[in-house]
């Protein structure tokens, strides 16, 4: 097994932080991670002389390589020195495209300076931002050897996955000076001599690469310390102060800022329940509800400058100057028997859905979370032409709607001229289509407002029997409105008219301290709830096992859960039934490393892996030790190749030490007998 780093950095570049280059780092990092090869791979830039000072002053293979932007992600290009001239010619082609790090080359131009990409190892980021398309994944399938991810859960899962690439796990590492820690993100390849042929070879059997060396993918390396936990779940014991939240603390720190860790503090659940309670409930209220509102708030919006009464008084207005010039049509002059006399206005064009549109379309366009998702069902090619056709469509309607605006004026223009040397009334320009859509916008907000008073659960989550529900229901006192915007203003004169939706609306415009953007909230109350497995709501104590249930259900989303002490303030029976059925849960998709002095949580849990920490005090100094190993060894084995007995440990540990376990069981039989 080779213990390998094909991404390391060693000059800055537009796409870095300032950072000082070290050969003494360079070389402390292989000497203390047990490297056997490196490559050096800096973005969009390959530095030949200093590439070859590194191969002199180091003792492992070092092969020259490169990290290219390629169509909004980063590619791995990695090569051997035997034609290192024209690689570097091939790489300055590339610095020169790409000379900034918002710049970046199409996989045409990509393989036209690499015509042969047969001879490098190609590795985009696959699972790690940025993320390669599947349009880009697609055009170099042939050609790429790996896909490298950023934690050892996403390796785990392509692993498992047939339709995956083979990933690798690498450091992406700045050498920078006074660097003391190092990540452990390597990875193991099954091979004998290190040459680029036989690491290809490795990378196209999922079988040949791995987390760890003598374990494979059970274990892998957490700490630089040399320091290893299980992929499964991590059980973490030691007595009080002997370092078991500092090892936690340090791995939560590690340097990976692609890696999500969710970590669990002690008692970060506890305290002032009430006032946390509530401003948990406030952030789901706030999301939920604008999830359930949203097409009602596009409803608000769309009437926003609505106003009937307006409306009435433009038709009453049309009405009087028909009849006004009905009854003066014998008075006709030639000012007003002039066809422009009363012409009416060329309707515009409405181009809001062509703007939706394109802004929808350039969304798709440019979305990069989603970009594998939607380029699976449409091109990107295909969208692109799209947004030029909905933007020449509204050019051409924009066009139009300039020369109607132009002709509208002057008809305008002359109309006051031929009005104002007329004697008869001139009849009144009315847009009936308008004042009918108006009147049917407003029936159908009526009809939604009202919809949205009728009771109804509209969300609902459950977890380990407790259940998390969101209720809208109409509003019942003004107080309850002053509450839901956190406002001063007297509400109770637009409460009065609530029933009536329109209305009501009106009345809220006439308040000026309430913005507009919180109409939409006042129409229908959300109630958020928690309740337990009998349909109530939760007491104090069950709120904060709700609250550690959603915590740990929470870092499904996550590279890796740290769990620091959950039993504090929880029976046994939570924790047996609820808590270690959901970690153990969790623990099958992602690394999970719990600390506890508790035996229903420690032991019953049944742990893959047993960390133990010791405090020892030497010469006045506190000195820490590690020691770890499977719940089925005899010995767990520390760092420094000392050993401690398994059982004693998790005896004292868990269970204050045999005697005391001894003389409760004989309790227990006496109780029972």
């Amino acid at each position: 097994m080779k213990k390998i780093d094909f991404h390391i950095h060693t000059v800055v570049t537009p796409s870095d932080q300032f950072f000082e280059f070290s050969i003494n780092t360079l070389q402390n990092y292989i000497e203390v991670m047990q490297l056997d090869a490196i490559a050096i791979t800096n973005h969009n830039i390959f530095d030949l002389e200093q590439y070859n000072n590194i191969t002199q002053d180091v003792s492992i293979p070092v092969f020259p390589g490169i990290e290219i932007d390629v169509e909004n992600t980063h590619i791995l290009l990695v090569t051997t020195s035997d034609d290192i001239y024209d690689f570097k010619i091939k790489c300055d082609t590339v610095s020169s495209l790409i000379p900034d790090n918002t710049t970046y080359i199409s996989v045409n131009k990509f393989q036209e300076i690499f015509p042969d990409l047969s001879k490098y190892i190609v590795i985009p980021h696959y699972k790690k931002s940025p993320v390669i398309s599947s349009g880009t994944l697609s055009k170099l399938s042939s050609y790429i050897t790996a896909g490298e991810v950023n934690s050892p859960r996403k390796f785990l899962e392509s692993l498992m996955t047939d339709a995956d690439l083979v990933p690798v796990l690498f450091s992406d590492l700045r050498i920078k000076q006074n660097l003391k820690t190092f990540p452990t993100r390597q990875t193991f390849f099954d091979i004998g001599e290190i040459s680029l042929s036989s690491i290809k070879s490795a990378l196209a059997d999922k079988n040949k690469v791995s987390l760890s060396e003598a374990d494979g993918n059970k274990l892998f390396p957490i700490l630089s310390s040399g320091l290893k936990v299980s992929t499964g779940l991590n059980v973490i014991l030691g007595e009080r102060s002997s370092g078991k939240s500092h090892t936690l603390n340090l791995i939560q720190q590690r340097d990976n800022e692609d890696e999500r860790i969710k970590y669990i503090k002690q008692f970060s659940l506890l305290g002032d329940d009430e006032s946390y309670h509530s401003e948990e409930i406030s952030k789901s209220l706030s999301l939920k509800a604008d999830e359930h509102l949203k097409e009602f708030k596009t409803v608000l919006e769309d009437i926003a400058n609505i106003d009937l009464e307006v409306d009435e008084r433009k038709v009453q207005s049309y009405l009087d100057s028909l009849l006004s010039n009905a009854k003066e049509h014998a008075r006709s002059d030639a000012y007003s028997k002039s066809k422009l006399y009363n012409e009416t206005a060329f309707p515009l064009k409405q181009l809001q859905t062509l703007e939706k549109l394109i802004t929808s379309v350039q969304l798709l366009i440019e979305n990069k979370d989603y970009k594998n998702i939607i380029e699976a069902s449409i091109a990107n090619s295909q969208l692109k032409g799209l947004i030029l056709n909905l933007i020449r469509e509204y050019r051409s309607e924009y066009f139009i709607n300039l020369k109607l605006t132009k002709v509208n004026q002057i008809v305008t223009s002359v109309k006051k001229d031929l009005n104002a040397r007329s004697v008869s009334t001139q009849i009144e320009d009315i847009n009936f289509y308008d004042l009918q859509m108006n009147r049917r916008k407003i029936d159908k907000f009526e009809s939604i407002a009202t919809s949205l008073k009728v009771e109804k659960e509209f969300y609902s989550h459950s977890i380990q029997g407790f259940r998390r529900v969101a209720t809208r229901k109409a509003f019942f006192r003004a107080k309850e409105l002053k509450a839901t915007i956190r406002t001063t203003a007297a509400l109770t004169p637009a409460f009065n008219v609530y029933s009536k939706p329109y209305e009501y609306l009106i009345k809220l415009r006439e308040i000026q301290i309430i913005p507009a953007t919180d109409y939409y909230k006042l129409f229908t109350e959300i109630k958020f709830q928690i309740l337990n497995s009998h349909g109530c709501e939760v007491s104090g104590g069950e709120r904060s096992e709700y609250r550690l249930l959603q915590q740990i259900n929470d870092s499904k989303n996550y590279d890796m859960l740290l769990i620091d002490e959950p039993e504090s303030s929880f029976d046994n029976v939570f924790l047996l039934n609820k808590v270690n059925t959901l970690i153990k849960d969790i623990s099958q998709v992602l690394p999970v490393i719990l600390v506890t002095h508790n035996s229903t949580v420690g032991a019953s849990i049944k742990p893959n892996y047993i960390i133990y920490t010791q405090k020892n005090i030497i010469d006045g100094k506190a000195i820490f030790e590690t020691f770890t190993g499977f719940p089925s060894d005899k010995n767990l084995v520390g760092l420094s190749g000392s050993s401690v007995e398994n059982r004693v440990i998790q005896m004292n540990t868990l269970e204050a030490g045999e005697d005391s376990y001894l003389d409760r069981g004989k309790a227990y039989e006496n109780l029972k007998n």
